[in-house]
């Protein structure tokens, strides 16, 4: 089991990036030392993300350590044309945290002596017309709002880490993230909608 992440420092986006890259391509011919690398400059951002979801500790570092091995065993999956690295991972992130929740709300039923029924377990996924109207919801929004909230809550950064990664101060940064959430539930309300 790898050691608890520590936050590293954080360099220019574009820099990490094509670090990022490289330390991908090197983790998927075996490279042991790219893959410590890689744990070290993301780790604290994929616990951060899990224990915002996750309140118990040892179930998170597991979560964790759950995303990283799938990275160690599938970094050769990993393509330019998908992005970042960083959001790459956070999809991983973001896929074995809704694992936990379907496991957990199985066990659960069979707990309680239910049957399990697969449309239940995936109840908390919206499905694609749900996903569709936020993404015209998003579109929507100037494209600083957009950036300042997909890196708060798709990349799982904080307000200090977006301000630190835009170049801009705290407070621009939570005053769009209120100006879009203001705009966001205007669109959703029983007026504004599409």
């Amino acid at each position: 089991m790898m050691g608890e992440p520590t936050s590293g420092s954080r360099s220019n986006t574009l820099d990490d990036a094509t670090d990022g890259r490289r330390l991908l391509g090197r983790v998927a011919e075996g490279d042991r030392e790219a893959f410590h690398a890689f744990y070290d400059r993301y780790g604290a951002r994929v616990m951060a993300m899990v224990r915002r979801r996750i309140a118990v500790s040892a179930l998170a570092s597991e979560l964790v350590q759950d995303v990283f091995v799938a990275v160690w065993l599938g970094a050769s999956s990993y393509r330019e044309q998908s992005g970042d690295p960083e959001r790459w991972l956070l999809g991983i992130t973001h896929h074995k945290l809704q694992d936990h929740w379907r496991r957990r709300m199985q066990e659960r039923a069979k707990a309680d002596g239910g049957h399990v029924e697969c449309g239940a377990c995936d109840s908390r996924i919206p499905d694609a017309d749900d996903r569709l109207t936020v993404e015209e919801a998003l579109d929507r929004l100037p494209a600083d709002q957009r950036r300042v909230l997909d890196l708060i809550y798709r990349g799982g950064l904080t307000f200090v880490e977006t301000a630190h990664a835009l170049c801009m101060p705290v407070g621009t940064v939570k005053s769009r993230v209120h100006t879009a959430l203001s705009a966001l539930r205007a669109f959703f309300s029983p007026t504004g909608g599409p």
